[in-house]
């Protein structure tokens, strides 16, 4: 038993009262200051839930090249977009006139697959003047030897129109179209490249796009290299554990330009190309990790801020300490001079005493102050604990000088009987409610339940019973009428 109670660390110390109604000492400005900071740290943990509950705080955000399979990427919505911009209503649309055919062809395991017609589709360009052309976006990679390779490119090829690739219903312009169109300035044929990305604040999908620009004249063949650079997004926004998410976008290309003689194109292509588009995919990518913050750092941020609060809290104890001390100090000099509580002090602004007064009178300021340093010197040595049991030693010899130690060790067997009454029976009740004849009629030797609290503060209370019995009782002037405060 004894090994469980040293095993014990929830061990309460008892804590001597100062007085009947506190242990600790509280003031009513140390409790104003502690609504003040509770309130303070609450409101500012509500604040912050809001923040992150709004995705309002943001993120720690790293990032670092990767290497990826692309197996995320996200290639379900339109990368690609071309149409012709008409910067006049009269302008000839030559995908529309069938004097331009944009083809499409992939390579699938490093051969090429066979030209494809790109329909036009009903979605038009912002202005609504021209309608895209949306080729099928096709990107496949293979790890060989340890290496990541594009196996899956793309061609986009601007042509002359041949009836080969059109319906049977279908025919190409005519050539005084044709001639008609190249003698338009600024033929150009737009190509918008669309990404996604992840907004930091809150992990949302956002999209934006880039534009280039093709030149279309019939003695060149502009050729337009692009590069794809995708991102691989880690997200980390569980509340407490969970795995994280991961997303793939294409986030942004490069563009290597190249113009070349019609002829050279020819020949490469073996068609008449007049515009080239070639579309591929870098093999390395930027690895983004959104980590957003969870119940921890929630935690920590609010109990940052808390603590910091709390450090008021040390200059309201050293307060609430030089005020307990006063009031003790008060205390102990009122139980030797009965009358000190009767004073009353007013002081200025600076704290500097102006008037003393006592019953009304009024009392010398330099006499009370020199007073009250000599008295307050005195009693601080009381407060000593080693002082309080060395003027108990000197009680114990004063009472030793009256009574010798046979009599003293008597007191070890003395105390205050029971006066409970059993069944059926009557006693006599000697408590403080009692009337003042059965106590009277009482041996006055015989302890009683007031012996117990004879000497307390509580007795002090108690002066007009007290009076009454010291005039009945004390008839002669002792000690106690001569010294008392009337």
């Amino acid at each position: 038993m004894q090994v469980l109670r040293t095993a014990d660390f929830f061990g309460v110390p008892f804590i001597q009262q100062i007085d009947p109604k506190q242990s600790i000492y509280k003031s009513a400005f140390g409790g104003l200051v502690t609504l003040l900071i509770c309130s303070a740290s609450l409101a500012y943990a509500i604040w912050v839930l809001y923040l992150w509950q709004n995705n309002q705080l943001s993120p720690k955000i790293s990032n670092s090249i990767y290497v990826s399979d692309f197996s995320l990427l996200d290639l379900e919505y339109d990368v690609i977009k071309l149409y012709y911009w008409k910067f006049g209503e009269n302008q000839i649309d030559p995908f529309e006139s069938k004097i331009l055919l944009p083809l499409v062809m992939y390579t699938t395991n490093f051969s090429f697959t066979e030209l494809q017609l790109i329909q036009m589709s009903n979605e038009t360009s912002v202005d609504g003047s021209s309608k895209y052309i949306i080729p099928k976006m096709s990107l496949a990679f293979q790890q060989i030897n340890g290496e990541l390779y594009t196996t899956s490119e793309m061609y986009i090829e601007i042509v002359l129109c041949q009836e080969i690739y059109l319906q049977p219903n279908e025919k190409c312009a005519s050539q005084e179209l044709i001639d008609e169109f190249f003698k338009q300035p600024l033929n150009t044929v737009v190509m918008q490249v669309h990404y996604k990305s992840l907004d930091s604040r809150d992990g949302s999908e956002q999209t934006s796009l880039q534009e280039f620009y093709v030149q279309i004249e019939m003695k060149n063949c502009y050729t337009l290299n692009t590069f794809l650079s995708s991102n691989l997004y880690e997200v980390q926004d569980s509340f407490l554990f969970g795995m994280p998410k991961y997303f793939e976008y294409i986030i942004g290309s490069s563009i290597q330009t190249q113009t070349n003689s019609f002829e050279y194109c020819k020949q490469t292509y073996e068609n008449d190309v007049l515009g080239l588009i070639y579309i591929m995919m870098k093999g390395n990518q930027t690895k983004t990790i959104f980590q957003y913050p969870h119940a921890g750092d929630l935690l920590a941020n609010i109990g940052s801020i808390v603590s910091v609060l709390f450090m008021i809290k040390h200059v309201i104890i050293v307060l609430n300490e030089y005020y307990l001390k006063q009031k003790v100090l008060n205390e102990v000099i009122s139980f030797y001079y009965p009358e000190f509580k009767s004073i009353m002090i007013n002081k200025n602004w600076k704290q500097k005493i102006t008037k003393v007064t006592l019953n009304k009178k009024n009392l010398d300021v330099k006499e009370y102050k020199q007073f009250y340093k000599k008295v307050k010197n005195q009693m601080e040595v009381k407060l000593s604990y080693l002082n309080m049991l060395y003027e108990i030693s000197r009680i114990y010899f004063i009472i030793r000088s009256y009574n010798n130690r046979q009599e003293l060790k008597k007191s070890h067997s003395v105390g205050i009987k029971l006066s409970l009454a059993s069944t059926n029976e009557n006693f006599l009740d000697s408590g403080p409610n009692s009337n003042l004849s059965n106590r009277l009629g009482m041996n006055l030797l015989v302890l009683n339940d007031e012996d117990s609290n004879l000497l307390s503060l509580s007795m002090r209370k108690q002066i007009p019973i007290l009076d009454q019995l010291q005039q009945e009782i004390c008839s002669e002037d002792n000690f106690f009428e001569i010294n008392k405060i009337k």
